[in-house]
């Protein structure tokens, strides 16, 4: 069988669509590749190339006269927690959280449904097919992704997809219930994150995509010395 490689795949795309970060009219450029079978061996390789996973897709930002959104990693072992993420840890002492395969329940589905309703009303009318669809290809398309369950006592309160890599674990999804704002569970989600990359021995940690101009994704800067893909490599990234 020949081996899988980031040149190779079995089937590739480009769409123009209106932009999901910034509501100001302007076009997204997105590159969609569906990667030959058992490309989990290089998919560290694409994630070092700036590409994010959706479903068995992988697709990245080709936008032409735009450079807000930047793939984001940082090096493990170099994190440092701030005074404030350290007190986001502290304020979710009393959160558990537990590791396994992905799937989709019927509790997964309503707290979906939830967050979207709260965070993208517009897009809150959709039946329960729907969310199980969409959530579907969150949580699964890849075998190397893990899911990680949030609760408080009893509770599911929060959910996040994480997809390992050779040398990185990459940050896939995460979604919640908003009636716990005041917990900040997605920095604290991000800190559990990169813990278990730290324990896996991986050298990266990707958040996603970092928009400086959108606060719903530049605090995601704010996890340093963190680095930015951008004209083909990784560099520092001084946080204006």
């Amino acid at each position: 069988m020949k081996k899988p490689s980031m040149q190779d795949p079995r089937f590739s795309f480009r769409e123009d669509l209106p932009c999901p970060y910034i509501d100001d009219g302007r076009t997204a450029s997105l590159e969609f590749i569906l990667p030959a079978e058992g490309f989990a061996g290089s998919f560290h390789k694409f994630l070092a190339a700036g590409y994010r996973r959706l479903g068995s897709v992988l697709y990245r930002n080709i936008c032409h006269g735009c450079s807000s959104c930047h793939p984001l990693r940082l090096e493990t072992e170099k994190f440092r927690a701030s005074k404030s993420q350290r007190r986001t840890l502290r304020k979710n002492l009393d959160v558990s959280v537990e590791y396994h395969t992905p799937s989709v329940t019927r509790g997964k589905v309503d707290l979906y449904r939830g967050y979207v309703s709260s965070k993208h009303p517009a897009d809150g009318e959709e039946d329960c097919s729907d969310y199980r669809t969409t959530l579907s290809g969150l949580h699964l398309g890849y075998a190397g992704s893990i899911e990680m369950d949030y609760f408080l006592g009893e509770d599911l309160i929060a959910v996040g997809i994480v997809d390992e890599g050779e040398d990185a674990l990459s940050s896939a999804y995460f979604y919640y219930d908003t009636g716990h704002l005041h917990r900040r569970l997605g920095v604290f989600s991000i800190l559990q994150e990169i813990s278990l990359a730290r324990s896996m021995g991986k050298k990266y940690y990707y958040l996603g995509f970092c928009v400086e101009e959108t606060p719903k994704m530049s605090y995601k800067k704010f996890f340093r010395p963190n680095q930015i893909y951008e004209n083909g490599g990784w560099m520092d990234f001084m946080v204006r």
